[in-house]
């Protein structure tokens, strides 16, 4: 076999096996002496031949051959049997022959060979040829049989065990009182016959069928009307109810049942159709809900939609959609029905849920369970002479091959400069089109973003290049040859993707994918070639008629509910989280294709076209983790401890679909332990908080009283009381000493509807999740070990650290024995699981004390509000700049806000343990008291090291903890020779949830702390607000007065995008880290850290003249210039914030305002430019400058570092008009055109630059125009402010003499107003 890969492909070479032609086949057996037995199968001939070997264990194949007369018509193995006994005289075993224990088959031939057959076989083909009618031959019969309006009633069979046993279970389920139930049973259960069964058990009278899809209407109709079983019942649809309003009323009174199919889009809107009104005003006794899991997939596929920007991208993208069901649940809760039943083959979401108790699941049938069924039904009649292979109901159900491969070298680069951007959704960002609507000029939506990436990768899946980590899969000799990946289906990410993708195939040389038709039925190009999915199937087929290959493309359309016979190959070429999205999709691939074949009398066989199908994931971990999930779902409900049992399950998915990867360019099929080690590695990267917010809610547990109690006052995931986990996503609103701004002036908080109820407001998913992470952090922080909820209560009791650990995180056994009892069993199972893998990753002794250290690094992740985790790699920085010489085994060592002790981490990795020995830590919290002893204990190190007795904020407060130079630990006075840490930023002080951004700046007080100890060093990492922010306590400029007074600061290392450091986390002004040296003094290095570059440099901290830290060499020597050309600033001109004393509270404003105009009023500006009406004489604070023309501009715009604008639009206020305290006003003029020009100065990027050199927050205060120079506005200027914005920016950099290179830089950095 060509192997163009240059892989090791010999494992395909076993396990492929492609589409099988019929063949004849003959062994000879030392049981049956002088006898040769002939047969026929039309699957692989050593699978038929293991199934004889059961038999004959010593059997030898003497012969095989195809059995087709040309290449359109089939024989069978009769034929050769009429020619061996009518031609040839030969005799068939007869029974008596033999002894009773030997197995009797009447297909032996005595004294029979290979040329005898070979003769048969010669006969049979010219027999063909002359139009002899002396054998059966089989031709395919057309294709489909023609649709008809009435099936006969003529089907007979009884139901197979599987069936029997849901059937029975719904027995069982009703006699409990149970209405609402679940059949989870993948496709081929035979859904639709069972649920009929259970019909005719409750001997319901009127059956509603609701399904998503209307394409499988048929299947319904051909059920309730060919099976005696249900004869009585007729079948009606939505057209049915047009012939008449009464005609189920009309049914039931001539004692005919009634099963109704409608559709979702038939029960759609808020009136009752009509035709509708006997569904909704009569009871119906068992309401069927097809493909009930619809739902949570549209929930899921719109986690992806999120990335789109505008409303209107988010409808094209949903156009062609399947139709989402989120409706289904709603529409159907309005039907009156005794029983109802929910059906489906991915009900994952749906288990996660408190909707299902054990007694409500009827059915739990997955394909393993089919490949089981189809095995046992083979083994008890096959070796009948007179069953035919095809008799098997599951006969032709295709085996998956699943290929998890990574994409290809250009692409995985690709998609990890993505991930360092930032973005979750890398694979579907690489597919992303450069336009998500049509554009019709530029073709825009026909193009990929990163096109010569996916030109590279069709490539390679092409065989056009090669690729160590990809197959080359359509140009794979043994899949062509198997007739395999003829009809693909490809699912990509944007309908417009599909467009690109197209023009990609046809407007490129490809060896193979070149010779596929496209069939595109989601792009946004031609919307209506496909208008429905029967369209699409027409087309498929034709292509399949005439020998043409195809591959479709579509994001979600036509992935859940629809049948494609001939599609047998898949790429997945997208994200998703959802096992259930992902298994509906490749649920397309595992529905036969069997093409019948029929001779003259009526007699045929069933031809398998499609044994095996092909799935090729480009993201292996997905595949790993979704297989995991399955698996331990399946487990839950079948085993009374699923988890312990999950290797053996996993085992028994693979036998039945194995997955294949490549290795050291090597095809290897994956084992249970791949994958569990794949997903303990994942799990090991992941903080708790990740686990804990992907666990599934039990929300019927919030009706127990006591629990519901607890998750009350727990805080979100990501809100700012938490279990303090996540850091502040901003810098808070500071600390206002004078006329503090009300809940509603918070800039971006906007006025909300109050009359909401509740529980609509709680957000218990979160809440939850907070939970979650308490018990998943105790199954970390414990040595006991610990593998289920159940374990964690008894070691809690059993254990006085324990007790400790789960005080401090708030557990109590109570609430946990509650939760246990109640919680719904399957997510409890994932609970259990997540407990199970935590807490042996803290307890695995093969590893090294090192590498258990830096799981609980990954795993603790952030902390609270105020406090944020240093990475790993900035903890190691900070311990980088303290001299190697200079710290030994004696040098005492302290985190003075330890979180996880991640600074102790860093020091045993650089110092080794002697020197860790000596490191000393004050937790920030009872938690972080515990994370930190965890990593203490992992390194074996004293955790007597670890203040027990209070955190850092009391160090912050009056206290009696600092002596002189030297701290308490254990109530033991210390003098440190280093301090280091990340010290709180923050602190809330309001206790009204309304004003709960309202928050003090603590870390200047920490940083002066350190100072005063006065160690040899410091090392801390904080806000570089500092450096020339104005905190409305002044805490910034006193921390700066302060530092000029110790200045001894030797580095500075400065991050202007925080984010690159805290992943996720926006700090405005960014984030340093400074190396304090006690003694130094001279220039330090600054050291500036900007998108992968470092620029250093020596200069004083302090430029002479400015109290302020300057972190560019261009401020410095721009704002040297300004300030020698008679500088006068420009806050000469400003007021304070609240310049009129009218704040902007909605309640204030309605008091002292109104909002018609009237002509004895004066204007007053509020938020968002809104104008109300005010008395003038109401205006007490600034008269003179209300009186006058100024300019007004926003306190609050231009986030630091995303913004280039910097400031908001400024504009003109008129005599008499004055503002709430959202804006401030600067100058006071008697005529307009002063003010017009002040204007246009703000617009100028010479002054938004000069700005941004202070602004360090969204807030916008006088301070941060102290170093604007204050011009002259008049006509007497040396300005010429009737010029335009760019010309006034060219006079004003020609004024203060700006170099080519400022210049530059300030037209880089700040955009045009």
């Amino acid at each position: 076999m060509v192997n163009n890969n240059q892989l090791d492909i010999q494992l395909l070479e076993d396990l492929i096996i492609g589409r099988v032609e019929p063949h004849i086949y003959a062994f000879t057996t030392g049981t049956i002496p002088n006898y040769l037995k002939v047969g026929d199968t039309y699957r692989p001939i050593e699978q038929r031949l293991n199934e004889w070997r059961k038999h004959f264990p010593e059997l030898k194949k003497l012969y095989q051959k195809v059995a087709k007369a040309d290449k359109d018509t089939f024989f069978r193995d009769f034929a050769v049997h009429k020619y061996l006994e009518n031609e040839l005289k030969k005799l068939r075993l007869v029974q008596g022959d033999l002894d009773s224990n030997i197995y009797y088959s009447n297909e032996f031939f005595k004294d029979t060979n290979d040329s005898d057959i070979n003769k048969a076989i010669t006969d049979i083909i010219d027999a063909h040829k002359n139009n002899e009618p002396k054998y059966k031959f089989y031709k395919f019969d057309g294709g489909l049989l023609p649709e008809t309006h009435t099936y006969a009633r003529n089907q007979v069979y009884e139901p197979r065990p599987n069936q029997k046993e849901t059937i029975k279970r719904f027995k069982e389920a009703i006699k409990k009182g149970r209405t609402n139930l679940l059949m989870y049973a993948v496709m081929r259960f035979g859904k639709s016959f069972t649920s009929m069964c259970c019909a005719v058990e409750m001997n319901a009278k009127f059956v509603l069928i609701v399904s998503a899809k209307a394409d499988v209407k048929n299947e319904w109709k051909k059920t309730v009307e060919s099976h005696v079983k249900f004869d009585g019942f007729s079948f009606l649809d939505s057209n049915s109810l047009l012939e008449s309003e009464t005609i189920i009323n009309d049914k039931q009174e001539a004692a005919e049942k009634v099963a109704l199919f409608l559709t979702l889009q038939d029960l759609q809107g808020d009136d009752i159709k009509t035709k509708h009104k006997e569904v909704f005003e009569n009871q119906i006794d068992l309401l069927l809900i097809d493909e009930t899991h619809f739902g949570a997939r549209a929930l899921e596929y719109g986690k992806v939609l999120k990335e789109l920007k505008s409303k209107k991208e988010l409808k094209s993208e949903t156009k062609l959609n399947d139709e989402s069901i989120d409706i289904l649940e709603e529409t159907t809760k309005t039907i009156s029905s005794k029983i109802r039943i929910h059906l489906s083959g991915t009900p994952y979401r749906i288990l996660m849920n408190s909707e299902f108790k054990t007694d409500d699941i009827i059915a739990f049938y997955q394909f393993t369970n089919i490949a089981d069924d189809q095995q046992k039904w083979d083994k008890e009649r096959l070796s009948k002479d007179e069953t035919k292979e095809w008799e098997n109901p599951y006969y032709g159900f295709p085996q998956m091959i699943r290929f998890a491969f990574n994409p290809n070298e250009s692409s995985r680069q690709k998609m990890e400069e993505l991930k360092k951007l930032g973005v979750t959704y890398a694979f579907s960002e690489l597919f992303r089109p450069k336009s998500i609507l049509k554009n019709t000029k530029t073709d825009l939506h026909k193009k990929f973003v990163h096109e010569q990436e996916i030109i590279d990768l069709l490539n390679v899946i092409d065989g056009t290049k090669n690729d160590d980590n990809l197959l080359s899969f359509l140009d794979y000799g043994k899949l062509k040859d198997g007739k395999m990946c003829r009809h693909i289906v490809c699912v990509l990410p944007y309908r417009a993707s599909c467009d690109a993708f197209e023009d990609l195939i046809k407007s490129n040389e490809f060896k193979n994918l070149s010779s596929y038709e496209v069939i595109n039925i989601s792009g946004v190009e031609n919307e209506k070639i496909f208008k429905d999915t029967q369209s699409v199937k027409s087309k498929i087929e034709k292509c399949e008629s005439e020998n043409n290959k195809t591959i479709t493309l579509t994001v979600n359309r036509m992935l859940t509910g629809s049948t494609v016979p001939q599609w047998d190959t898949m790429l997945y070429l997208k994200d998703t989280a959802s096992p259930q999205e992902y298994d509906q999709a490749i649920f397309r691939l595992q529905s036969q294709f069997i093409k019948t074949y029929k001779e003259p009398n009526g007699d045929s066989v069933r031809y398998n076209m499609k044994p095996q199908t092909l799935l090729v994931d480009f993201n292996p971990n997905r595949m790993f983790q979704m297989q995991e999930h399955k698996s331990q779902i399946y487990n839950v409900n079948v085993e009374s401890n699923g988890n312990s049992r999950l290797g053996e399950r996993i085992e028994k998915e693979l036998q039945v679909s194995p997955i294949i990867v490549i290795n050291n360019k090597k095809m290897v099929q994956v084992e249970p332990t791949d994958i569990l080690n794949v997903v303990r590695q994942y799990s090991s990267e992941r903080s708790v908080l990740d686990e804990a917010t992907s666990i599934s809610v039990d929300y019927s547990l919030l009706s127990i009283e006591e629990i519901k109690a607890v998750i009350d006052k727990q805080g979100e995931i990501g809100s700012r009381q938490g279990v303090e986990i996540k850091s502040t996503e901003g810098e808070g609103d500071e600390l206002d000493i004078g006329d503090k701004p009300d809940a509603d002036d918070i800039p971006g908080k906007e006025d909300k509807e109050t009359d909401t109820p509740i529980d609509d407001k709680v957000d218990y998913k979160g809440k939850f999740a907070m939970y979650y992470a308490r018990i998943l952090f105790f199954s970390f922080l414990t040595d006991s070990k610990v593998k289920s909820l159940e374990e964690i209560i008894v070691a809690i009791n059993d254990e006085q650290n324990n007790l400790r650990i789960a005080s401090n995180l708030n557990l109590e056994t109570v609430i946990l024995s509650l939760f246990q009892e109640h919680i719904n069993p399957f997510i409890l199972s994932e609970l259990d699981y997540k407990i199970q893998n935590i807490n042996s990753l803290a307890n695995d002794t093969t590893i090294s004390p090192i590498e258990r250290a830096s799981n609980a690094m990954k795993k603790f992740s952030r902390l609270s509000d105020s406090e944020i985790v240093t990475p790993e790699i900035i903890a190691d920085k900070i311990i980088q700049t303290l001299p190697k010489d200079n710290i030994n085994e004696s040098s005492l060592l302290l985190d003075i806000a330890s979180k996880q002790g991640e600074f102790v981490y860093a020091v045993y990795k650089k110092f080794g343990k002697k020197v860790a020995n000596n490191f000393y830590s004050i937790p920030t919290s009872k938690i972080a008291y515990e994370f930190t002893r965890k990593v203490y204990t992992l390194l074996d190190l004293d955790i007597e090291n670890i203040e027990s007795n209070y955190t850092s904020y009391n160090l912050i407060e009056e206290n009696d903890l600092i002596e002189d130079e030297s701290i308490k630990i254990n109530n033991n006075n210390m003098k440190f020779d280093a301090i280091v840490g990340n010290p709180p930023y923050q602190q809330s002080i309001s206790t009204n949830k309304d004003n709960s951004a309202l928050s003090k700046q603590v870390f200047p007080y920490f940083i002066r702390l350190c100072i005063e100890l006065n160690p040899q060093y410091l090392s801390l990492i904080t806000p570089s607000r500092w450096f020339t922010g104005d905190a409305q306590d002044k805490s910034f400029l006193r921390l700066r007065e302060f530092i000029q007074d110790h200045n001894n600061i030797k580095e500075i290392h400065n991050y202007s995008d925080a984010s690159k450091v805290f992943i996720g986390v926006e700090i405005k002004g960014g984030v340093n880290h400074f190396l304090y040296q006690r003694g130094f003094s001279g220039e330090m290095t600054f050291y500036n850290y900007k998108e992968n570059i470092v620029t250093q440099n020596r200069r004083p901290l302090f430029i002479d003249g400015l109290n302020v830290v300057l972190s560019n060499d261009i401020y410095i020597k721009t704002i040297k210039k300004i300030k020698a050309i008679d500088f006068k600033p420009l806050t000469e001109i400003t007021t304070g914030r609240n310049a009129f004393g009218i704040i902007g509270k909605p309640s204030f404003l309605e008091q002292v305002s109104v909002g018609e105009y009237n002509q004895d009023l004066s204007t007053l500006i509020c938020k968002n430019g809104i104008k109300r009406y005010i008395d003038p004489d109401l205006v007490q604070k600034n008269r003179e400058i209300f009186e006058n023309y100024k300019v007004f501009i926003s306190k609050s715009a231009g986030a630091p570092r995303s913004d280039k604008h910097i400031i908001g639009k400024a504009f003109v206020g008129g005599p008499l008009v004055a503002c709430t305290d959202t804006y401030f006003p600067v100058g006071s003029f008697n005529d307009e055109t002063q003010a017009l020009n002040l204007k246009k100065y703000f617009h100028t990027k010479f002054l938004r630059y000069l700005v941004s050199v202070v602004k360090s927050s969204q807030n916008v205060t006088q301070i941060v125009y102290r170093f604007v120079p204050l011009q002259d506005f008049s006509s007497k200027s040396d300005i010429n402010w009737t010029k335009s914005i760019g010309e006034i920016d060219q006079q004003l950099y020609a004024k203060y003499k700006l170099s080519n290179e400022e210049i530059e830089f300030i037209d880089k950095m700040i955009k045009p107003m």
